[in-house]
């Protein structure tokens, strides 16, 4: 497994999930109170893998266009290797199921990313937070910071990570 592949994977659905609530950042409902209703009869099993794909999607689009596309990444556009390592924890039943634990109200979200932040003072719009390098671990708590504090404070912040050269 990809080391902090986990910690990507929940955070993308922790930020995802907090990113459609109100007031939203994007304007998807994939994990509104009738989204299953709606993936289920046609994803059966992995209606969760839709769920995730698509508010993933979502917040693809919108940091895309807040950030720039080019050798920058965030925490919906990382290299192939994470993203297929993210990917397939969330295709595990069992461990998908855990990851998607924390979205039953915006308070459970909230408390489980503070766990998973550094405290970050965040500022509206794109935010560097490094490069690209080995500890991935790290810039992810970074994030994680940064977008409580935005949730919190209800802004909207766009942190990013610049490629290695």
């Amino acid at each position: 497994m990809i080391k902090d592949a986990a910690k990507l994977a929940e955070l993308r659905v922790l930020v995802g999930y907090l990113g459609e609530q109100s007031p939203a950042w994007w304007g998807s409902h994939f994990f509104g109170q009738t989204a299953m209703a709606f993936l289920t009869p046609v994803f059966g099993r992995s209606a969760h893998q839709a769920q995730y794909q698509g508010v993933l999607e979502a917040a693809r689009r919108v940091h895309d266009e807040r950030i720039g596309v080019g050798r920058t990444l965030h925490l919906f556009h990382m290299p192939e290797h994470y993203e297929q390592g993210a990917a397939s924890l969330i295709a595990d039943r069992e461990e998908g199921e855990r990851l998607l634990a924390h979205t039953a109200s915006p308070d459970n979200a909230l408390a489980r990313l503070q766990t998973l932040a550094s405290p970050q003072q965040a500022e509206e719009g794109p935010v560097v937070v490094g490069d690209l390098g080995e500890d991935l671990g790290t810039a992810l708590a970074v994030m994680a910071g940064l977008y409580l504090d935005a949730f919190r404070r209800g802004i909207q912040t766009y942190p990013y990570l610049r490629e290695a050269q």
